[in-house]
């Protein structure tokens, strides 16, 4: 039987717990999303919006398509870092994180959650951190590119004429609020370990702030020369990952395009991926599982210009259906079943 260190413990109840809570959590959200769905019909048939059927079995296949993106990049990473994953352990990772990140708020991010399931699979906790650091990294390049790209295209093309001119200042200012957030957590948590730290709250709080102090130092260390390893001899791996990364992003926010296209919407590609990142954007700052709440808002205060009002609730609820709440389950069921098997090995 395997040996389960101290450590692993941890992340392992993390885990259950979240898949727990998901499966009880997550098929009430979706029946309240479907009760709402039914109300907005207001007695017209389903088949009444569904004008291109086809797009909903699109929209189906791109929700999923970061899964297979997700574990080919950690794959192509661990294999340039000699980090021992077996690929069960890989899926175990992403599907653990997609499931954990459904029942923690938006704006707690998926980074330090991916981090406690590469440690749960044996892999060094420095090692992780390099992974994960490369990855946004690497997320970060390729979105801001992507968006600039979709914003000028939106603006220059897609954009009816009448609305080209418009100044998107609630865009501007959900961005800003979002960026400021950020900031003034950092400003409270710095502030906070910096009480600590000098004694300032017990001299037992302390001490454990001090020994968590110097064991970051440390894994930032190893971070660093991983990162000067890669960047000596990982330019391809570096290529290869974000080229999976484009993919990634660009199935997962085009999403909304597809459905409402299945709905009988114009389809703006470009814009609609813009949207799509504002809308997430917007749900960082609802501090609930998963955004809930917060997106939805937002979905309908971004789209509301571009999808008849007749069908705008409908679309929403599709969308995070298809997006959001189906995908999550069907991780939830699949991570319990290799969980299973897992034991049964043992």
């Amino acid at each position: 039987m395997p040996r389960v260190t101290s450590e692993a413990k941890k992340p392992a109840r993390i885990s259950r717990r979240a898949i727990r809570l998901a499966l009880w959590a997550l098929p009430l959200a979706a029946l309240a999303n479907i009760i709402f769905f039914l109300w907005t019909l207001d007695g017209r048939p389903i088949a009444s919006i569904a004008e291109r059927p086809w797009l909903l079995a699109l929209a189906a296949g791109l929700s999923i398509v970061p899964w297979f993106t997700n574990v080919a990049r950690l794959a192509i990473w661990c294999r340039f870092l000699d980090v021992p994953l077996a690929l069960k352990g890989n899926i175990r990772v992403i599907l653990g994180t997609v499931i954990a990140n459904s029942v923690t708020p938006t704006a707690t991010g998926g980074t330090v959650i991916k981090w406690g399931f590469l440690c749960n699979e044996g892999v060094k906790a420095d090692k992780a951190g390099t992974i994960i650091s490369m990855q946004i990294a690497e997320d970060t390049i390729v979105m801001l590119g992507m968006l600039a790209f979709a914003l000028f295209y939106a603006f220059g093309f897609e954009l009816p004429a009448q609305l080209r001119q418009l100044d998107w200042v609630g865009a501007r200012a959900s961005t800003a609020q979002a960026l400021l957030f950020l900031v003034a957590l950092a400003m409270i948590l710095g502030t906070l370990v910096g009480a600590a730290k000098r004694g300032w709250l017990g001299g037992k709080i302390a001490r454990v702030t001090n020994n968590l102090s110097a064991r970051a130092a440390e894994l930032w260390r190893n971070v660093v020369s991983d990162w000067k390893t890669i960047l000596k001899g990982g330019k391809l791996v570096v290529l290869a990952s974000m080229g999976l990364s484009f993919i990634q992003w660009a199935a997962r926010y085009s999403v909304a395009t597809a459905i409402i296209g299945f709905a009988g919407g114009q389809m703006l590609p470009l814009l609609y991926w813009a949207l799509q990142w504002l809308t997430f954007t917007f749900s960082t700052m609802v501090p609930t599982p998963g955004g809930v709440g917060g997106t939805e808002a937002a979905f309908l205060l971004l789209y509301a210009p571009f999808v008849g009002p007749s069908r705008l609730a409908a679309v929403m609820v599709i969308w995070r259906l298809i997006l959001f709440y189906i995908p999550t389950g069907l991780a939830a069921l699949i991570f319990l079943g290799m969980r299973g098997r897992v034991r049964a090995e043992a």
